[in-house]
């Protein structure tokens, strides 16, 4: 008689390493960059700004509601470290991205712009 009784595991959800290592690189690149002189004054005050929109009491959407009022400071978080990182000089940017590792040569929004010609080798 075989056994027909069945076992359910229960897996919990762990976070994504790479989202986690991402977030990290970030948060390290937003220091770098505030650290540099290359970097103008106007996009580095979108860090403190943002900083302190979040530890204010005074939100758009209040923090009693549990989610939504988090939700919102995430966001603001995120937004606005894309936003600084985004005004800063591009090539300021790709060189701390280089030096922290970032493995990524070029971001969604930079290309490569060239010129060529087709050359015909039967002649």
């Amino acid at each position: 008689m075989a056994d027909t009784t069945t076992k359910t595991a229960t897996t919990a959800k762990t976070p994504d390493p790479s989202v986690l290592a991402e977030i990290w690189r970030s948060m390290q690149l937003v220091w770098r960059l505030m650290l540099d002189p290359r970097v103008p004054a106007l996009p580095k005050l979108i860090v403190p700004l943002t900083a302190l929109y979040i530890l204010s009491p005074l939100d758009v959407v209040p923090d009693v509601l549990l989610v939504l009022g988090q939700l919102d400071d995430l966001a603001l978080l995120f937004f606005g470290t894309k936003l600084f990182i985004n005004l800063c000089p591009p090539d300021v940017v790709i060189e701390h991205r280089r030096a922290l590792g970032g493995g990524r040569e070029f971001t969604s929004d930079e290309y490569v712009d060239g010129t060529y010609r087709v050359v015909d080798e039967d002649k």
